[in-house]
């Protein structure tokens, strides 16, 4: 049965594959009240399969892009690339946090979406169930839309779960990490008015707003099972705001005790 399906030469095998492969998922449109941002730093080839996926499942949308590579030539083939795109960009690097303060503070819609160039989505966001936890809870700083698998289990332990308007979440508990989990720059839904209560974020590191915000009462959600795979791993760019990630085992071995020292309070900085 499962040669005839394999070798007929009129279609047939198309057919009966098609019937036994579960349907594509539906696409949903980015609602108006939301703009895409998106922060990306010379990586144009993550950057284009992060929105061909994520355009996708999710068409239209105003998306801007904070570009951080500072290339000009570089710059120039990813305008061409993305036509639709509004491109921000600069003359030199000024690293993720302050390319995030020169993107959010363009939105003028009630929700911002942020993405990174190294995402890779499988499906839709559900926009009204996103927006729709977002209105109803004020403890929740962001939805994040990330793959809940890819997130450590000692983690996904430290969660609730919440369900509304069909979609499944997780509220991570602020307690779960001493810094993580406030608030995301990972791909995720927020409210614009969050960035204005806290702006700048280039005053501090990624990792200190998620500890503030967290500290604020506020905490990170997420979209269960979630629709966003990272795709950038061994292709990290150095944000010149931060020290460069050690490579021998040594060296990581100091900068895992600097940070334990950090969170138990004897280190202002964590590297």
């Amino acid at each position: 049965m499962f040669r005839a399906i394999e070798f007929a030469p009129d279609g047939t095998r198309a057919a009966h594959l098609g019937a036994l492969m579960p349907p594509e998922p539906a696409s949903i449109a980015v609602p108006p009240d939301v703009t895409i941002c998106l922060t990306s730093c010379g990586r144009p080839d993550l950057l284009r399969r992060t929105l061909d996926s994520f355009h996708r499942f999710n068409p239209g949308g105003e998306l801007i892009i904070s570009e951080d590579c500072a290339d000009s030539i570089l710059i120039a083939e990813i305008a061409a690339n993305h036509p639709t795109a509004r491109i921000l960009s600069g003359p030199k690097q000024i690293g993720q946090m302050r390319s995030i303060d020169r993107l959010f503070s363009e939105v003028k819609t009630p929700y911002l979406f942020h993405l990174e160039e190294d995402w890779l989505f499988g499906g839709p966001v559900n926009w009204r169930a996103a927006i729709a936890l977002l209105a109803s809870r004020d403890e929740v700083a962001n939805v994040a839309v990330r793959a809940f698998s890819e997130i450590k289990e000692k983690y996904r332990r430290r969660s609730d779960a919440v369900t509304l308007q069909g979609e499944n979440f997780r509220l991570m508990h602020r307690d779960a990490h001493p810094e993580f989990f406030g608030w995301s720059n990972g791909p995720g839904l927020m409210r614009t008015a969050l960035y204005d209560a806290y702006a700048p974020f280039g005053r501090m590191r990624h990792d200190q707003m998620s500890a503030l915000i967290k500290r604020d009462g506020r905490r990170e959600a997420y979209l269960v099972p979630g629709v966003a795979h990272h795709i950038g791993q061994k292709r990290n760019v150095k944000d010149p705001t931060t020290p460069a990630r050690p490579k021998s085992k040594a060296a990581k071995y100091v900068r895992w005790v600097k940070k334990r020292l950090y969170y138990a309070g004897f280190r202002e900085q964590p590297y």
